[in-house]
């Protein structure tokens, strides 16, 4: 049986230039989601949902049907007010 997925990250490297796509990270208590959501990733099946409240303890995830407990979840790092998608 694989192991749950712990973090992702997407690097895109043109030339010396390097890109950060996709950055994942397990959900620690100091995260919060904000009034514009975060996405979240399941950490079996690998899909995306876009959350607007931390305010539970285990979430089914709706790709693979799995009960997942909210810190095996991984919460989008570059999603922020800082990085505006």
């Amino acid at each position: 049986m694989m192991s749950p997925i712990q973090a992702h990250k997407k690097i895109i490297v043109n030339g010396s230039q390097q890109t950060i796509v996709d950055d994942y990270a397990l959900i620690q208590k100091k995260d919060r989601a904000g009034s514009d959501g975060k996405n979240i990733k399941c950490p079996h099946c690998g899909s995306t949902e876009r959350i607007f409240n931390l305010r539970w303890k285990i979430r089914q995830c709706k790709s693979c049907n799995t009960e997942v407990e909210k810190y095996a979840w991984m919460i989008d790092q570059l999603d922020t007010w800082r990085t505006p998608r």
